[in-house]
């Protein structure tokens, strides 16, 4: 019988191939530090963008809105109320036949300069010196506020106060109306005049409770109170009455006040 090839002898030798394990320990690192997928950006940063424009949009609508409050306010001081002001400023004149100086009826002239404050509720005016006679120059304040006229003599250098005759004086927005319909033209319509008698009572020592608009134009003056008597059309001579006149309109006619037992 044939006898099988001899096999060949393996010795107890155990090989070792560092590529191996080379490979072994890059395939173990590998898999222990493969990289990670990119990520889609957050949509954190994102958010902060949109905030962040958010709010520097804001700051600019802000500044832009304190821009303009800012111009209307120059616009409003500088424009508005300077043309406001000349609206409730009026420099006018009205023609009259004085009947009360004498008895025949001659044609006068009286000049005022009005200023009339409606916020305020009250008017200022003051009579020039006339230029042909019939009464001192003033300054007169109705106060509608505190129901209260005073008259400034100018010539005298006194101030007497009394209670506001809503009968005879127009209130502020009246006045202002009725000057406003006459703006373009130089005089009121031709117009008559009535006449007002006042009497001295007392000395006014507590000028603040006169309220401020007659404190401010009494203060330093002697001030009296007054009491009005009945009205007349005609009186006697003034000179035997020891008064003084004070020709005025705030209405549409013309007013003599007369104040009468002058200290």
């Amino acid at each position: 019988p044939v006898s099988p090839p001899p096999q060949p002898a393996y010795l107890g030798i155990r090989f070792h191939f560092p590529c191996v394990s080379w490979l072994q320990a890059l395939d173990r690192r590998s898999w222990l530090c493969c990289p990670q997928e990119e990520q889609p950006p957050q949509h954190r940063s994102k958010r902060g963008g949109s905030v962040g424009g958010v709010c520097y949009l804001s700051m600019g609508m802000v500044v832009l809105l304190m821009g303009l409050v800012f111009a209307s306010v120059y616009i409003y001081r500088y424009f508005f109320l300077a043309q406001l002001a000349r609206d409730n400023f009026f420099r006018c004149g009205v023609l009259y036949e004085d009947s009360l100086s004498s008895q025949v009826r001659t044609q006068m002239e009286l000049e005022e300069d009005v200023k009339i404050y409606l916020d305020e509720n009250y008017e200022r005016i003051n009579v020039p010196v006339p230029q042909f006679g019939g009464g001192d120059p003033a300054d007169i304040i109705h106060d509608f506020q505190r129901g209260l006229t005073a008259y400034h003599d100018i010539s005298l250098d006194k101030c007497y106060v009394i209670e506001l005759n809503t009968t005879i004086v127009l209130p502020p927005r009246n006045f202002w109306e009725l000057l406003m319909n006459v703006k373009r033209g130089t005089y009121l319509p031709q117009t008559y005049i009535i006449q007002e008698e006042m009497v001295v009572t007392e000395h006014v020592s507590d000028k603040e409770a006169l309220g401020s608009f007659i404190y401010h134009l009494c203060s330093g003056k002697d001030t009296y109170r007054l009491r009005r008597r009945a009205t007349r059309r005609r009186i006697n001579k003034r000179g035997a009455k020891n008064c003084n006149a004070i020709r005025h309109f705030e209405n549409a006619f013309v007013v003599e006040t007369l104040i009468c037992g002058v200290v």
